[in-house]
């Protein structure tokens, strides 16, 4: 009767689980698909591919933190290496001598699945006790973790703590159903279990290998449930989703992705500034403006902390927290009742949009490729251009920019006064690029009136002219590029 009631409600739960995950899935790729269209994303497929694949194989990013990122590895090779026991514990409820048909009593198979259990119950452990150093060690506003959702991070690392005592105790049971047949590879990793299940008759250990697996399926069913229930659990979600956003970043190459400043785009289309639409969307205002790949962004999120680690910004006791930011975001968009109204000013404040640098620390250190300098630059977009409102030191600035094409507001004509200091003829094009014009030699505002970069400035041309580089120079046509 016990094993009849376990096995029953282990079937139900599942039954449960995978109405609510596909249901909420479906939910999910609704949100996301809703965003603004972003053609940008959808080229270089093969190539996007392979660079995916090579990312999260390798764990590149994540080994950054290479401790972290060496026991992240083997948790989620874990996740796919113990799926096959969560199909045996379907069968062993219903016939604890079940075993997968093929494979199951392949002592290379249960050789693979003991020694992945292990790896992952190690890696876990790992996981968390750096968790909690860093939690110890590093106290406030210096820990990574800061703002996190803790019992998130907790929930999945017990649950996958669960699943690998689970496998564990079930191959402990196993061997002692079948009895130790006495070769070194039978059960090599788990004769500690067997041992300790040896001295009980078979009706006990049969219960027991129902009760075990009811309690595997339970517990990773109960895990679909909770995150069918949260949209925002990033840390349980990216699973799923890390891949895709990986797959979709904007720069394809294996550099960091923060690379230039997006193109504005409205309607799947960049703007045109010289005719743009009516209904044309400068930056982001609201949940409705933010693209798709930018709310994949937000759903991938897995609250690491590694972007905040970094920021220049943060831990010069600044408002902005590039983790926290898209947390914010996140919860703005794809929470289970999505707010409503201006992002700025509600969910994310001023002071906080205009403490970033743009130095792209945080972009670089994410080990999903989260493009943090794309929304925050966004956001600023839709503040000047539409709504004017910035900080009152950049008015000047900005007017400079419009007046004399740089943030000093420096002569126009001085652009090419560095070019009279040098002892050797520089091309300055008044016209189109001469067909013998090998480079452009982009100067910039500070190599052209700043008087240490000018140097460097003088410098390089002198390099270029000695090696026979045929260049040119825009001079006074240059303008700040921003």
């Amino acid at each position: 009767m016990m094993r009849s009631v376990f096995g029953l409600s282990a079937y139900l739960i599942t039954v449960v689980a995978i109405v609510a995950i596909t249901i909420r899935s479906l939910e999910l790729y609704r949100r996301i698909k809703a965003g603004q269209a972003d053609p940008t994303r959808s080229n270089q497929k093969t190539k996007r591919f392979i660079l995916m694949t090579k990312e999260v194989l390798t764990h590149a990013k994540m080994l950054k933190f290479t401790g972290s990122g060496i026991a992240h590895w083997f948790v989620m090779l874990g996740f796919f290496a113990l799926s096959g026991t969560l199909l045996n514990a379907y069968g062993q409820v219903i016939n604890p001598e079940f075993a997968l048909p093929l494979i199951g009593h392949w002592i290379v198979y249960n050789l693979f699945t003991e020694s992945f259990a292990w790896l992952t119950g190690i890696s876990i452990v790992t996981l968390i006790g750096i968790r909690q150093v860093t939690r110890i060690t590093n106290k406030g506003r210096s820990s990574r973790f800061y703002g996190s959702a803790s019992w998130k991070a907790y929930y999945v690392e017990g649950t996958i703590l669960a699943i690998v005592f689970c496998v564990i105790t079930l191959r402990g049971l196993e061997g002692a159903l079948v009895g130790y047949s006495g070769n070194p590879w039978d059960f090599a990793l788990s004769k500690p279990a067997v041992n300790a299940f040896a001295d009980l008759d078979k009706e006990s250990i049969e219960n027991w290998i129902v009760i075990v697996a009811s309690l595997k399926i339970i517990v990773s069913m109960l895990w679909f449930i909770v995150i069918a229930a949260n949209l925002t659990m990033g840390v349980a979600w990216h699973r799923f989703l890390a891949p895709f956003n990986i797959f979709f970043k904007r720069e394809v190459s294996e550099k960091p992705t923060l690379g230039p400043l997006p193109e504005m785009i409205s309607n799947g289309k960049v703007i045109d500034f010289e005719n743009p639409k009516d209904d044309d969307l400068f930056g982001i205002s609201d949940a409705a403006s933010i693209s798709w790949k930018g709310l994949l962004d937000m759903a991938s999120c897995t609250e690491c902390g590694r972007c905040q680690s970094q920021c220049p910004a943060w831990h010069t006791d600044k408002p902005l927290s590039p983790k926290l930011l898209i947390m914010a975001l996140r919860d703005h968009a794809l929470a289970n009742i999505p707010k409503e109204g201006p992002i700025v000013g509600e969910t994310i404040s001023p002071d906080v949009l205009w403490s970033c640098t743009t130095c792209g620390a945080c972009v670089n250190e994410c080990p999903v490729d989260i493009e943090h300098i794309d929304h925050i630059v966004n956001m600023r977009r839709f503040q000047v251009l539409v709504e004017s409102e910035f900080p009152t030191e950049l008015g000047g600035t900005f007017r400079n920019l419009e007046k004399a094409g740089n943030p000093w507001g420096a002569n126009r004509a001085d652009r090419n006064a560095w070019i009279a200091e040098c002892e050797f003829p520089i091309e300055v094009i008044t016209g189109t690029l001469p067909d013998e014009v090998e480079y452009l030699f982009w100067v910039g505002c500070a190599g052209a009136y700043e008087e240490r970069a000018k140097k460097t400035t003088k410098a390089v041309a002198e390099l270029l002219y000695i090696s026979g580089v045929k260049f040119a120079v825009l001079g006074a046509r240059e303008t700040c590029t921003g």
